[in-house]
């Protein structure tokens, strides 16, 4: 597959999943963009960009905090940006825009912003070296470029017994996105690639205890996973969240699982 085909596929991916993609079964974003705001401390006036903005979660995080400043979000699916522009709207947010633009040809100015965040959106990239490195020429010397990813362990034990299941009905599995930069190694060395230091980790033991399947329906369904599902037919797709929610309701009712959604969340300086 070409990076265009690949971009046209994660595209209607997100398209697909736009409405249902602030379901509270997916509170870790929100709750990765407060921690990230945390960390990063914003002073008001600045002007910052959120890259892979999806249903603009960080970008909206930031405008809060940014009462003299100017927020940008962009993105390659402009259903994800339709559910960001009317949070904006709703919450009377007039310090945001949000754009659909290609991470391969932004149209900013070099050195614009002060500040650039991507939140769970650079692992998705066939190459986040370049495609970091985009992000850093529009960033002004000594500003400083926010990230986050999910850890190695993320959605376990359920991702396990959700890909095994999914190969059973004769389906491949390709490689898990996140896993690409789901440990402090992988994002140093990544951030090193296009000239970022003073690099600082923060590890966020996000997770909760799972009471009931339909929780990690909840999660297959109005997030990545969905990809997958659709690539079934309606009558595997009936037969598989039959089999494999019997097995997670198996799961649940040995003990108390710990669904774990931790992340990384990385800053560094241009």
């Amino acid at each position: 597959m070409d990076t265009d085909e690949r971009k046209k596929m994660i595209q209607q991916g997100f398209d697909t999943v736009a409405q249902g993609y602030d379901h509270p079964a997916l509170s870790f974003f929100p709750e990765t963009a407060k921690r990230m705001m945390g960390h990063l401390a914003l002073a008001d006036d600045k002007k910052l960009l959120d890259v892979c903005t999806g249903t603009g979660v960080v970008a909206l995080a930031a405008a809060g905090q940014l009462a003299n400043g100017k927020v940008t979000g962009i993105d390659l699916s402009s259903g994800m940006l339709e559910q960001a522009r009317s949070k904006a709207e709703q919450y009377q947010l007039n310090n945001i825009e949000f754009k659909q633009m290609d991470l391969d040809h932004l149209d900013f100015p070099e050195a614009f912003f002060d500040i650039a965040t991507s939140s769970f959106g650079l692992f998705f990239l066939d190459d986040m070296s370049r495609g970091l490195n985009n992000i850093v020429k529009v960033v002004k010397p000594g500003g400083r470029i926010a990230i986050s990813s999910f850890t190695n362990d993320a959605f376990s034990p359920m991702t396990d017994l959700f890909v095994t299941r999914y190969e059973s009905f004769g389906r491949e599995v390709p490689g898990l996105s996140w896993k690409r930069l789901s440990t402090h190694e992988l994002i140093k060395e990544l951030f090193a690639q296009v000239g970022i230091g003073d690099v600082e980790i923060h590890h966020e033991p996000l997770g909760y205890y799972m009471t009931s399947p339909q929780e990690w329906w909840d999660v297959v369904w109005n997030a990545g996973y969905r990809g997958l599902l659709n690539q079934l037919s309606e009558e595997e797709r009936v037969e598989f969240k039959v089999q494999h929610l019997e097995e997670i309701e198996d799961l649940i009712n040995k003990d108390r699982v710990w669904f774990n959604t931790e992340v990384l969340i990385a800053i560094g300086q241009k």
